[in-house]
């Protein structure tokens, strides 16, 4: 059964308990609006009903760049042009930012929660919630063409997408830095920290495929597991190894006090977060910091993450990132505030109030 779903952002092939997934938006490298959310709501209820597996990839040589705030702006992208993110007053729409980030929670909670074992295949870019889709899968798989970026805070946003949840797990905490720097890290670093499983030459994913769909018995995940690393997975081909003193600096007690212990050890990673929107950095090091002391469930940080969504996209730091990033491409906004050390408290706290929206019928 091949089915196209109603938007043409989701196609879905269906056979004997596997659904083949694409995301289908090539032409703009599959990023995710409101439409995409809408079919893969609409697609979730088939695999449910028909597959055991299901195989999620992006049609075209990128997985998914994340948020189409592009479209959803209408942002043009000619040099000075007085778009509608140039103005205060045109709050209103960047609001819609909000609406996406509701849709694109449901999708990614309905996708995480279906009965079917998930196969996210991260070949090409995986930014942003884009990138989320593809960790809140059973397994994950990347390849040397693959690269992994939340750069969220790099236009006034917070990572997305369950990010801190997972960021909260990974070794000697760089989650932590990679939330708040934004940096990217290719498919060898994604397997080392444990942000994709398996490491697979991108030249076997068709076998990968036709095995799936021959191979009957790969439907359970002891089998799927077995059959990735005996076949296909790579050995690490070089180390990924993080300083001791990197992991200590990131462990210390308080926010203004890994910057400063950075930038005396890591003066360039610190220099990176510095860059970013202040206020974002510590919204997401609030976040990570809630998911380290407390065993927060996927649903819980979706929630979370709403209550801070809602909050930023009426600050002036998105707007500044968003023009920086699209209209004058100049790549130098100036947030406010400045720096970390000058981030008001109570408006930190103030994110994670409980959203008056309702997210998920529970």
């Amino acid at each position: 059964m091949r089915h196209i779903a109603r938007n043409n952002c989701i196609i879905n092939k269906i056979k004997d308990g596997l659904a083949t997934v694409q995301f289908n938006r090539p032409e703009k490298l599959n990023a995710v609006n409101l439409e995409m959310c809408e079919d893969i709501l609409e697609s979730a209820k088939l695999w449910n009903e028909h597959a055991v597996v299901t195989i999620l990839q992006g049609n075209g040589k990128t997985f998914s760049v994340g948020a189409d705030f592009q479209h959803l702006l209408n942002i043009s992208q000619r040099t000075n042009d007085q778009s509608n993110v140039s103005t205060n007053d045109q709050l209103k729409d960047i609001s819609k930012i909000s609406q996406l980030g509701d849709q694109t929670k449901k999708a990614l909670y309905t996708m995480n929660q279906t009965k079917s074992i998930m196969v996210s295949i991260m070949n090409g870019s995986a930014i942003g919630i884009g990138a989320g889709f593809g960790i809140n899968s059973r397994f994950k798989i990347a390849t040397e063409n693959s690269t992994f970026v939340m750069p969220q805070c790099k236009i006034g946003m917070v990572p997305d997408g369950g990010s801190a949840l997972h960021f909260s797990k990974l070794q000697q905490n760089y989650g932590l830095y990679l939330g708040m720097s934004g940096e990217q890290i290719d498919g060898i670093k994604m397997v080392h920290l444990g942000i994709a499983d398996f490491l697979i030459d991108s030249q076997c994913l068709p076998e990968i495929e036709e095995e799936f769909e021959h191979a009957y018995f790969l439907r359970d995940e002891e089998s799927i597991e077995e059959f990735l690393l005996q076949r296909f997975c790579q050995r690490h081909r070089t180390e990924f190894n993080i300083p001791k003193q990197f992991e200590n600096v990131l462990g210390l007690s308080s926010l203004p006090s890994i910057m400063s212990a950075m930038e005396a050890q890591f003066p360039q990673q610190a220099a990176e977060i510095r860059k970013n929107s202040a206020f974002s950095v510590y919204a997401f090091y609030e976040q990570y910091m809630r998911n380290k002391k407390t065993k927060l469930s996927l649903k819980d940080n979706l929630k979370m993450e709403q209550s801070i969504l809602d909050k930023v996209v009426v600050r002036p730091d998105l707007i500044e990132g968003l023009k920086s990033q699209y209209v004058d491409t100049s790549y130098a906004p100036k947030f406010n505030p400045k720096t970390i050390e000058e981030v008001n408290q109570e408006e930190i706290q103030r994110c994670f109030e409980p959203c008056s929206r309702k997210l998920f019928d529970d």
